[in-house]
Formats: structure tokens, sequence, C-alpha cells
């Protein structure tokens, strides 16, 4: 039976299944099958140092698993997520330092890189690659794809991350929409204006940086209600730095005017803690407990949304 516990790995396992027909060595192979290897020699021989090649060779493998050339990126840009994950660069680095190179990896990217481009790129890539063989005592196919996953660990687990915090702000969302239920005059996907008891109309907005909004419209303007931060990874391990990221967004919010800022997570952690980590939280709350309606929590938070909205819930 699947458990809770199984549901990060299993979503590893098939997103790595993805990533090894698209990045990993079964893509390189499936390209360099379509091209003439003499040609891919002869660029190697063109952009790689000599000695570098040659320590390759002695290991009985083919230069391109270690260091791209033109030809193989022409063929198939979306390599470069193979030879960036072997060169240990994630993801956020590489948008940051290359990012107008970022588009090679996409697999529905409307642009097809040109030599020139390609050409720029490799100036910085190949002295990586050289540095990395140059650097390890053992060359292989397999060492090269055990440095992959090393890189790529982390990505899955920061994407599986984004997935879960994604889901909870939808199920927050939805909660908050179930029980203003009564009161909705309008609704989009991402948004939900209510009437409250004193005739005004309050939006209930997905954003991002904070999660979702509450802004009560006045006859002089905005009312910036409440800001709610959420965070929806399971791992009680890196809840101190989700709170961190909690707490930033809660003070950009607060610079934006807002007075009331509520925090939203997956896992328990003990108040004092919570509170050291985002100070600027006005309520924490666990949404699994909120979502429950026997629980006290979800009494305490039905109380505050229905103070802060103005309406009877």
């Amino acid at each position: 039976m699947k458990t809770k516990e199984a549901d990060l790995q299993i979503a590893f396992y098939y997103r790595l299944k993805e990533i090894r027909h698209k990045f990993l060595q079964d893509a390189l192979f499936r390209t360099i099958k379509k091209i003439d290897v003499t040609l891919i020699d002869d660029e190697l021989k063109k952009f790689v140092s000599k000695s570098v090649l040659n320590k390759i060779a002695r290991y009985g493998i083919r230069g391109e698993v270690f260091l791209p050339v033109p030809i193989v990126l022409l063929k198939n840009p979306m390599l470069l997520g193979y030879y960036r994950l072997l060169f240990g660069i994630s993801q956020k680095e590489f948008s940051k330092t290359y990012s107008k190179y970022k588009y090679f990896e996409e697999k529905d990217a409307k642009r097809i890189p040109e030599v020139s481009e390609i050409n720029e790129l490799l100036e910085l890539l190949i002295p990586i690659g050289e540095a990395l063989v140059n650097g390890i005592d053992s060359i292989s196919a397999v060492i090269a794809h055990e440095l992959q996953l090393l890189t790529l660990g982390p990505q899955l687990r920061g994407s599986r991350n984004t997935e879960l915090g994604k889901a909870a702000t939808e199920r927050t969302f939805a909660l908050i929409k179930l029980l203003v239920a009564d009161a909705i005059i309008e609704e989009s996907e991402n948004c939900i204006k209510i009437k409250n008891a004193l005739g005004r109309n309050v939006i209930i907005q997905f954003s991002s940086d904070p999660d979702i909004i509450i802004v009560e419209n006045l006859k002089t303007g905005e009312h910036k209600l409440v800001s709610i931060e959420i965070k929806g990874g399971t791992d009680y391990s890196n809840a101190h730095n989700r709170l961190g990221e909690a707490e930033k967004s809660h003070q950009k919010a607060k610079q934006d005017g807002f007075f009331e800022f509520w925090t939203i997570m997956r896992v328990d952690i003990d108040s004092e803690t919570a509170r050291k980590e985002s100070p600027t939280t006005s309520h924490f709350f666990n949404l699994d407990n909120i979502e429950d309606q026997e629980t006290d929590e979800s009494k305490i938070f039905k109380d505050l949304l229905s103070s802060k909205l103005s309406i009877e819930l």
C-alpha cells in the first residue's frame, strides 16, 4: 500500500524517467547515433585541449560524454541540460549566470540556436568540463551519470516543493471559497469578490509573494486586510527555511500596506520557534488542521476570517 512517506520518492521516480529521456545519457547517445562521429571527433580536437582528450581516451570512452561540442548541441540543444547537470550547475545558478542560453533546454523553445551562440556558450562551458576531467582520478560514463544525479537531486526536490506549495495554495484558496460561498458576488479562477455586512466589496485573490491577499474596497481607496503566505512542503527539516521565506514575503507585504499576516504550513512546529523565524506573522496555521472542521484550529481560522471579512461564517 502506498503511504504518504513514499509520495516524494514516487514523484521523483516518474520525474527521473522524463529527465533521463531528455537530458541524461539516453538522450546523449540517442543524439550521437544521428551524427557522423568523425565530425564530432573533428570538433572535439578543435575545441578541447589534447591533454584532456587523451585522458578521457585512456579510459575508453568518447570525449562528448564529458565535453560539449557545437554539432551535438545543434542536433539537440536540450542536451545543454546534460552538460549543465554534469558540471554541477543548478537551474537557478544557470538562470542567473547564463540566462540568455536557458531556452536551449526548453522543449517548446521558439528559437533555434545559432552556431555563433553555441560557440559563445561553449567558450564558457568547455573550461568547466576540462577542469572537471583534470580534477578527478577516474573517468567513466557511470561517473558522469552519478555526478549528474548529484546535481539533479536538489533540483528535483526543489521542483517537488514548488509543486507542493502550489497545491497547498490552491487548497487554501478553495477552503476560503467554501467558507465565504454565501457572500460571493463575483468569482474567477484566481479571484473571489464578496460583499460584507457593511456593504463593502472584499477581494480575495491568488497572488505571488504573498500567495493570497485579502483587500477591502473603501470609498477612499483600498484597505489591505490580510497577507497570507502558504508553505506546502511536508519535510520538517526544511521548515525553518520556509518560515524564513514567509517572513521575507510578509515584510514586503508590510511595506505595501498590509497589517495582518498569516502563515499556513503543512508541518507542525512549536509556536516559539515559529515566531522566532517569522516575527511578522500574526497567526500560524496547519493546512491539514484548518481543513478539518472538527479541529479547534479550524474554528479559530474560521473566526478570524469572519472577523477580517466582516461577514458571518
